[in-house]
């Protein structure tokens, strides 16, 4: 589980969706989480690095890091469903994008239907770290159902089953974002 992270955290670097020192990936296994640390390079990380807390935000062990400064985000996720056994969050630029602009991802491309059942929503603005981030959680992870959301001047979180699903939910995502964008400039 913790080189799964470890694996996604360097994918999602690799391909540019957070910069050396931001996003964060975390995988739930009943009542622990694993969660990446918090300031540590993705080029240097490793299964050792990997911070295990409880759902309250307890350390289970001390490995000598810090969890990631936006832990609640996640407590909160698994918290809210269930069936969610990992979240990633990235700066993705096109997805970014759209948050920065606090405006949800919409168009008719077929992906953004069949993937996300219609627009990717956009979480009003909280600072990273702080409860204000999640407020709008509830809205659309649980009544909307949604597993992907922007957040407003921050980023997004995708929420799956596992991580490879969260992974490639904010994959996606940002292809669409991208996609999008491009065909707004199309005349």
């Amino acid at each position: 589980m913790k080189n799964d992270i470890v694996y996604f955290f360097k994918k999602l670097y690799e391909q540019g969706a957070v910069t050396l020192y931001e996003g964060n990936i975390s995988v739930r296994d009943e009542d622990v989480i694993f969660i990446t640390p918090s300031q540590q390079s993705k080029e240097t990380i490793d299964a050792g690095m990997i911070v295990e807390m409880d759902l309250d935000g307890n350390l289970l062990s001390d490995n000598g890091y810090k969890p990631s400064s936006e832990y609640k985000m996640h407590q909160e996720l698994y918290k809210l469903r269930d069936d969610i056994g990992a979240v990633v969050h990235t700066h993705s630029t096109y997805a970014t994008a759209f948050a920065l602009r606090g405006n949800p991802i919409v168009s008719n491309l077929a992906e953004l239907e069949m993937f996300f059942g219609g627009e990717i929503p956009c979480c009003s603005y909280g600072k990273p770290g702080t409860d204000e981030i999640f407020r709008d959680f509830k809205q659309f992870f649980v009544r909307e159902n949604k597993n992907v959301a922007l957040l407003e001047r921050h980023g997004i979180v995708a929420v799956g089953g596992n991580v490879e699903e969260a992974f490639a939910r904010a994959q996606t995502a940002e292809k669409i974002a991208k996609i999008t964008l491009l065909a707004a400039m199309v005349r």
